[in-house]
């Protein structure tokens, strides 16, 4: 096993999120972030880019081939590698697809090449093939002549050796969590796909409380293992951020995180992570990081709700003495600190605010209706006059 202070260790951020899509000059911030922090590399693979997921066959214009010119000259500059992502796995004809087939004559793997091909001459390191979060239709859409882990080798395969390239490489179960959707998946894959081939993976779960174990994934695949964290990541709770120390990830190497889109936000991120892997006391240095981007140290008073992500049904048995005095400290910071990050942050402690006064019956009737969604505000006031909550 690699030491943890390899500089071939992948260490970086990931543009890998729903529901949010930087600018490019956000995204210069993040490289300049990432080359501070001593980290390098930029994983490029928004969900929101209609032309990486959705729409993957459409070429991108000029225009945006220029933008993304730019940002891997500045990455480059910088010393900070780009890996770009192609995800096709939506709806990409594995049907007429096979090893055996001429390049040619597969068409969406024509496509697939192409796009990946123009992304390494706009000056991307590396080109990543996603095939995560896709419906678990294989089987009904292509017949069990050949598995979906093997088929999934096989393009992943194809696409290195045509670009002449190692690739990386998401594949559709790349938590432990989703192993049961489909139980072979991984280890067909790992009888076909090449060994040079880097695999991103999340751990025990989509979103791990840690990454002590993550040795497990590497027992079955021989690839070399890079972990797309989701620890920050909060596209799948809207409602929610976090922001406390980077927990559970004590020595931990080829890592990189997917965390918000809000930038200001992200950034703060990034160098939290960084305290970690300088081997600071992790409370210690997070206190120095908010304290220096300005946020009040009225925070603490309410930290407790935006730490870490709620790790299964156990998380329903903390305690909080909630009162008063944390409404007190919403206030502050929702109507007295002002700054970029405070308004990216807004939506959030608002959220929390109406939160807590509904569980100190101190949110009226009127008020709840008019913050909550109508299902959300009939469904409170309904167990209300029961008295059940």
């Amino acid at each position: 096993m690699k030491k943890n202070n390899d500089k071939n260790d992948i260490r970086g951020y990931i543009e890998g999120y729903y529901g949010k899509l930087l600018s490019w000059d956000n995204r210069k911030l993040i490289v300049n972030s990432l080359k501070k922090n001593n980290m390098n590399t930029y994983f490029y693979a928004p969900k929101e880019d209609k032309k990486h997921r959705l729409n993957w066959r459409e070429k991108y214009n000029s225009n945006w081939r220029k933008r993304f010119r730019e940002f891997t000259n500045f990455s480059n500059t910088n010393k900070i590698n780009v890996i770009a992502g192609i995800a096709p796995g939506l709806d990409f004809d594995f049907k007429n697809f096979n090893d055996k087939t001429p390049k040619n004559e597969n068409l969406d793997f024509v496509l697939l090449y192409n796009k990946a091909k123009q992304l390494l001459n706009d000056g991307a390191t590396s080109i990543a093939l996603l095939l995560d979060d896709i419906p678990e239709n294989f089987l009904e859409k292509f017949g069990n002549k050949v598995s979906e882990g093997t088929t999934h080798g096989v393009l992943a395969n194809m696409l290195s050796k045509y670009l002449g390239k190692n690739i990386f490489f998401v594949p559709r179960i790349y938590a432990d969590e989703l192993i049961d959707d489909a139980p072979y998946y991984l280890k067909d894959l790992s009888f076909v796909l090449d060994p040079k081939i880097k695999v991103f993976y999340c751990g025990k779960n989509i979103v791990s409380k840690t990454l002590t174990n993550y040795l497990n994934i590497q027992k079955t695949l021989n690839n070399e293992v890079i972990f797309w964290d989701n620890f920050y990541a909060n596209d799948y709770c809207p409602r929610r951020f976090f922001i406390g120390p980077f927990i559970g990830r004590k020595k931990m190497s080829n890592i990189m995180i997917n965390p918000t889109g809000l930038i200001k936000t992200d950034l703060l991120i990034l160098d939290i992570v960084a305290s970690n892997f300088n081997n600071k006391p992790l409370t210690k240095e997070w206190k120095k990081i908010l304290e220096a981007n300005c946020v009040p140290k009225v925070f603490y008073k309410i930290k407790q709700f935006f730490l870490k992500p709620d790790f299964g049904s156990k998380s329903l048995r903390q305690t909080f003495d909630i009162n008063v005095s944390h409404i007190e400290a919403l206030d502050f910071l929702l109507w007295k600190w002002k700054s970029e990050l405070s308004r990216e942050w807004y939506p959030y402690l608002l959220s929390l605010k109406h939160d807590l006064q509904l569980k100190l019956n101190i949110l009226t009737s009127q008020r709840l209706i008019k913050t909550q969604t109508i299902p959300l505000s009939r469904y409170v006031i309904k167990n209300l006059n029961k008295g059940e909550l």
